[in-house]
Order: structure tokens, then C-alpha cells, then sequence
């Protein structure tokens, strides 16, 4: 039977009842995955983790208008980022809606709709997020055009306080299509994700309707004597409302839940360190991403934001820092990600290299180099030269590394360190010297026997210069040269070698030097008498010698540097240790009650 015409205010005008034989009653339903029971027109399926913020219903907003053919609906819209929920029903099963306009919001989303088999009506809940507040009005367009049939539109706008950005996400939907005549309606039972969401229905009563008694609902009666169920803040678990209406009949209702956006959650972050300087692309994974307004790596905001499509990550631009690990949080309208150790970054400082010892290695690699400096945690590569070694272990502190070296051409590299926070400048104190794996020998009169890779860079018989009092020789810290040095302190450069003073071009005349030994960079030498006198040349500095501290010997027959040429041993034919500058005395034959006196080395 044709409905009654009402005004476009929010009474209700009883209907005429229905009458004839009524089937059993029939309820189908949706909880998160979709409608179990056709026919169906629609349903939305999506399920959200829960809803996170807490949702309450704008005072003053239900608006509610029906009339013969009517298309739009007056509202007025509140905030930005609330949903606004409208239900409408075309006066007979068709026509269905095709979209809907306006209202102050850019984007509608149908969430469910459904045509009773006995209460022939289309009864429909679309909703969208508001996105500009002002008096408006909502365009209903339906499929065909309605004529005379008595249209029946609501609106409710509901709040969650999240503003702008905002995304409502429908979470299960579903149909009641009551067939037995029943002063009792029912509408869908539908189970949330979580508590706190929306609950939404819409019912069409051909008898007046009253408010039912499911706690925490609210009923208001729409303009054509229908009725809204709503309730935004349902608990967990199945949710059944009831409503009632004044005369046993039948009736069809559609309802569905919505939830705000859930709080970002942060799982990931890639690369997981940078710079200080900052500007390292980085990804952050997690979900609830979407609407992002502030990406900060500790309490400065990362530039460049952009989210993908699903939420569920997110590029930014690293900003500037100290040294140390920061949280990485995310902020959208549903609030700040928890901080955890999977969202943590760690901003590296520029490594320095301050000394590596050994300086000197074969070419066929393998040798174990400790590197001392700064900033070394987090390393990614150590390079000799263009070459990366092998086996890095770095101390807690950041301070020292050691690394195995690769295989090298002879000559001399920079040994680099590379962390998230850039690779470490070159200088004079990160030079490691690949050498020939081989050897020479050296008679006292100046001929030299090269032997494996060690190469032949000349001799004093080959010069023509005819002596017998060699007693030393060291090879450069390539490799590549050699010095010898004489009784006298008289020293000869080959290769590489470069000569910086001997002691007959100082007049100084002796005849008791027994070894020299090259500082670290080959840029100076020191030669050592047998009586543990010491003479220093080009960059060697003085740290001591016997007849400096009042001890008389003429045993001395040997000298070794320390690794950061800054100190050195002598050794005597009984066994007996000397130790100056940063060399550490560490025993002695004479020290643990050995007599011998054949030492020479």
C-alpha cells in the first residue's frame, strides 16, 4: 500500500498496516566478512584492528527529511574528519541509489544496502568523511527517476576528535529481513573487530516506530515514521539491537559498523642508520600509516613524507641529528605510534682512522690489522685501497677494529672505514705499505741477494763502491727500496729509499753501529751503536738511549721499532732488553735467570 506523505521536519506520521499471509522470519548477516544470505545488494567487508579513539555523536545533528519524488536533504556539518552516516529508502523496492553528493563531504561510500522480500522497500546506509563545515544539502541520485513515490532520508554526523585526514573504515554489515509480523524489530547482529565501534541501522516500520531498550542505543524516528538504531560505542562480541513499532507487522532493516582510523603502529625502519648530516632516504613499515602529518626521528620532523596507497609504509627524508639512536614515530589524526626498539635509528658520526698496525703486509693479503680511531661502530666496509677485507671485528667503544686484509699490489694504500655515517677521510695516518712476500739478504760489503718477490733495487758493489763494514739494512715500508748502514753510521738509499743524513755528513765518527730501524712512515731512521747509543734522522724522533740514562755496554747487536714507530727495543748478545719510548718492557733472558751470549737479534 502507498505510504502517507510527511513533511520535511523530524515527525512521524503513523502508517496503515500491511496485511497478508507472512512468511517465517528471515536474518542474514555480516561481521567482517561480508553478508551470508542473498539477496544482498552490497556490503562492505574491511576489518580494522579495532577502533582506538573514542566516538560520540554530534549533538544536534540528526536531520531527517521525506516527500513525493524529494532527492536532497538539508544538512549541517560540524567537523572536519567526522563521519557523516545518511540512510534513505526510495518509497518501494526500486529504484537503488547510484551515488550520492554534496553534505560537505567529497567522498561517499555505500556500506550496505538491501530490498525486503515482504516489506518491499530499499533501504540503504551509505556514509563519508566530512571535509568542509557549513550548512549544505545532500543529492541523492537514484537509478531511475522516483515520480511519485515518498522518498525517506537521515543524517547523523558522528565524531571521533580526529580532524582532518581522518579515514573511516567500515567494518562488517548486514540484513535483517523480518518477515513475520512482530511489534519486535530486529536489526542485523553483527560482531566488531573491537570494542568501541559505531554501530548503524536503518529500519523500515510500517507501523509507527518506538524507541527500543538495547543499552547504550539510541532511536530516532526519521521524517517518514521509519527508524535509525545507533550506538557509537558498542562493546566486543555479537551486537543484536531491537527496536519496536506500534502494531505487529513485518519489517526490513540494514545496519553496519564504522570505525575511526586505529593508531599508526611502526615495525620497521630501512636502513636503519644514517648520517648526522641526515638526508638519507628512509622506509618505515608498519600499519595504520595513512594520513600521516609528522614523521620524527626523535623530536625533529623528517621532510619529504610520502605513504603508500595501503598505509602500511612510508618514505621520508632523515633530518639532521646528533650522534645516538633516536625512536622513529609516526603521526597521524588517530594519534603517535608507541616507541619500541623496531623503530629505532642510529645516527653515525663521520669515522676517523688514527693508526694502523701493522702498517706493512704482503701482497697476497691475509695479514690481521688492527685500525684504531674514531666513530668505527656500525661499520659497512674497511677498504685498502679500492678493496674491502675480510673479518672485521669492531670494539664496543667505537674505537678500534681489526680486519684481515685482501690481496694487494706492492705499494702503499689508504686504509678507509665506511659506516652509515659517511667513510673516513684519507691522511697520513690510515697507510698501510703492501710489500713483496720475500727477502733479502745483505753481505758486509754491500752485495744484496733478492729472494721470492722481494726486488733487486741495487748494491754497492754495483755502484762500484767497495766497503766491508755493513752490518744492517731495512727495506722501505713499500717495499720497494732499501737503506744500508755501516760500522760508521755511513748510510746508502736504493729504490724507494730516501736518504736523510748519515753520521760522517754530521762528522760525527764511530765505528760500533750495529742496526738501524726506519720509522714508520720510511721518512727517517735511527741507527744504534753497540753501546746503545742512539742517532736520529729525518722524522725519527729521540726517545732515549743507554749512555743517556748512565748505562755502559758494548752488546748491543740488535733494534726493532714499535708499531707506531714512536718508541723502539735494543737487544743485547746476552739477551738483555732496553725499552724507550712508547715500547714496553715485557721480559729479558737475564730476567728470567738465563746466561747465554750468542743473542744477535
Amino acid at each position: 500500500m502507498n505510504r502517507i506523505p510527511a513533511s520535511t521536519a523530524t515527525s512521524t506520521t503513523r502508517r496503515r498496516f500491511r496485511s497478508g499471509r507472512l512468511s517465517a522470519l528471515t536474518v542474514s548477516m555480516a561481521a567482517g566478512l561480508g553478508l551470508v544470505a542473498a539477496p544482498v545488494i552490497s556490503a562492505l567487508t574491511a576489518s580494522p584492528a579495532g577502533a582506538a579513539t573514542a566516538i560520540s555523536a554530534v549533538a544536534g545533528s540528526f536531520a531527517s527529511s521525506s516527500g513525493a519524488g524529494d532527492t536532497t536533504l538539508p544538512v549541517t556539518t560540524h567537523n572536519v574528519g567526522d563521519v557523516l552516516v545518511v540512510s534513505a529508502e526510495p518509497g518501494a523496492a526500486t529504484p537503488t541509489l547510484s551515488s550520492i553528493s554534496g553534505g560537505g563531504v567529497t567522498t561517499w561510500t555505500k556500506g550496505v544496502a538491501f530490498a525486503g522480500t515482504v516489506t518491499t522497500r530499499d533501504v540503504e546506509i551509505w556514509y563519508g568523511t566530512v571535509t568542509a563545515t557549513a550548512a549544505a544539502t545532500i543529492t541523492f541520485n537514484w537509478s531511475s527517476a522516483l515520480g511519485s513515490q515518498v522518498s525517506d532520508y537521515s543524517a547523523q554526523e558522528f565524531t571521533a576528535g580526529l580532524g582532518a585526514g581522518a579515514v573511516w573504515t567500515a567494518d562488517g554489515s548486514g540484513h535483517s529481513d523480518n518477515t513475520v509480523s512482530s511489534t519486535t524489530v530486529t536489526y542485523p547482529p553483527l560482531t566488531p573487530s573491537g570494542s568501541g565501534e559505531l554501530y548503524f541501522g536503518f529500519a523500515d516500520m510500517p507501523s509507527a516506530p518506538s524507541a527500543g531498550a538495547t543499552t547504550g542505543f539510541s532511536y530516532p524516528p526519521t521524517a517518514n515514521g521509519n527508524q535509525v538504531a545507533f550506538n557509537p560505542a558498542t562493546g566486543s562480541g555479537l551486537i543484536s539491537p531491537t527496536g519496536l513499532q506500534g502494531a505487529a507487522n513485518p519489517s526490513v532493516a540494514v545496519g553496519m559498523f564504522l570505525a575511526p582510523p586505529v593508531g599508526p603502529v611502526v615495525n620497521s625502519v630501512s636502513p636503519s642508520g644514517g648520517p648526522i648530516a641526515g638526508g638519507t632516504s628512509v622506509t618505515v613499515t608498519g600499519t595504520n600509516l595513512t594520513g600521516a602529518t609528522a614523521v620524527n626521528f626523535g623530536g625533529t620532523a623528517g621532510t619529504g613524507v610520502s605513504v603508500n596507497g595501503g598505509g602500511t609504509s612510508l618514505t621520508v627524508n632523515a633530518p639532521a641529528e646528533a650522534a645516538g639512536t633516536i625512536n622513529v614515530t609516526v603521526t597521524t589524526p588517530a594519534g603517535t605510534s608507541a616507541t619500541s626498539s623496531a623503530d629505532d635509528y642510529t645516527y653515525f658520526a663521520v669515522p676517523t682512522v688514527t693508526g694502523v698496525a701493522p702498517n706493512t703486509g704482503t701482497a697476497s693479503g691475509g695479514t690481521s690489522v688492527t685500525v684504531t680511531g674514531t666513530n668505527l661502530a656500525g661499520e659497512t666496509a674497511v677498504k685498502f685501497g679500492a678493496t674491502a677485507g675480510t673479518g672485521v671485528s669492531v670494539n664496543g667503544g667505537g674505537t678500534s677494529l681489526t680486519v684481515n686484509t685482501p690481496a694487494g699490489a706492492v705499494g702503499t694504500v689508504d686504509v678507509t672505514v665506511t659506516t652509515p655515517g659517511g667513510t673516513s677521510a684519507t691522511s697520513a695516518a690510515d697507510k698501510f705499505a703492501y710489500v713483496n712476500s720475500g727477502y733479502w739478504m745483505v753481505g758486509n760489503d754491500g752485495g744484496i741477494f733478492s729472494f721470492g718477490g722481494a726486488p733487486f733495487e741495487g748494491s754497492l758493489p754495483g755502484l762500484g763502491i767497495h766497503v766491508k763494514n755493513i752490518v744492517g739494512m731495512v727495506p722501505t715500508s713499500t717495499g720497494k727500496g732499501y737503506w744500508m748502514v755501516g760500522s760508521d753510521g755511513g748510510v746508502f738509499a736504493f729504490g724507494d729509499a730516501g736518504f736523510v743524513g748519515s753520521l760522517p755528513g754530521i762528522n760525527v765518527h764511530v765505528s760500533n753501529i750495529v742496526a738501524v730501524v726506519p720509522t714508520s712512515t720510511g721518512k727517517g731512521y735511527w741507527m744504534i751503536g753497540s753501546d746503545g747509543g742512539v742517532f736520529a734522522f729525518g722524522d725519527a724522533g729521540f726517545v732515549g738511549s743507554l749512555p743517556g740514562i748512565n748505562v755502559h755496554v758494548s752488546n748491543i747487536v740488535a733494534a726493532v721499532p714499535t708499531s707506531t714507530g714512536k718508541g723502539y727495543w735494543m737487544s743485547g748478545t746476552d739477551g738483555g732488553v732496553f725499552a724507550f719510548g712508547d715500547a714496553g718492557f715485557v721480559g729479558s733472558l737475564p730476567g728470567i735467570n738465563v746466561h747465554v751470549s750468542n743473542i744477535v737479534g
